[in-house]
């Protein structure tokens, strides 16, 4: 069975973006990859990316971003994930903190820079908030075992511009 959104989190998505119609798609055809629901939030218009929700039966958690332009599945790029261990086994706590990241990506303009270094990738997830760039969450991962999308120099700047100016309610 495929994990569904919470009620919050789906009332969060039906207030921001109105049109759009949210449907938990499995993540593979067979084995544990069934049971992992994924859905692609719609990207702002003339964005480098968009946003896509991972559920887990656990209850856990994450919010990755894809290339628009990049239709490989094995593209590694930037992610949040949202473990119960982080939460001290609290699933309230995880879905509170995921719904908060998750309204400050829909309402704000976001980027991600991805920096190559010589051991590694890393990739930081930025939004902008009163002017100023906070950011959400940044990981970085060893080269070579990865496949991340190609870089001139050492640093690429994506954009996207906010999906909806409401503000949530609680």
């Amino acid at each position: 069975m495929i994990p569904q959104l919470d009620d919050k989190t789906l009332g969060l998505l039906r207030f921001l973006l109105p049109d759009f119609n949210p449907v938990i798609q499995p993540a593979g055809a067979e084995g544990y990859g069934a049971h992992i629901g994924k859905l692609d939030l719609p990207p702002a218009h003339g964005a480098d990316y968009f946003f896509r929700l991972w559920l887990h039966p656990d209850g856990e958690r994450q919010i990755s971003a894809r290339l628009v332009e990049d239709s490989r599945e094995a593209t590694y790029f930037w992610y949040r994930p949202f473990e119960l261990a982080e939460f001290r086994g609290s699933k309230e706590d995880l879905i509170s903190v995921f719904r908060e990241k998750l309204e400050a990506l829909l309402t704000h303009e976001t980027r991600i820079i991805q920096r190559k270094g010589w051991l590694s990738w890393d990739f930081r997830c930025e939004y902008r908030a009163s002017g100023n760039w906070k950011c959400l969450y940044r990981h970085s991962a060893l080269r070579g075992g990865f496949k991340p999308p190609q870089i001139r120099g050492r640093r690429r700047i994506y954009s996207s511009a906010a999906l909806t100016v409401k503000d949530a309610i609680n």
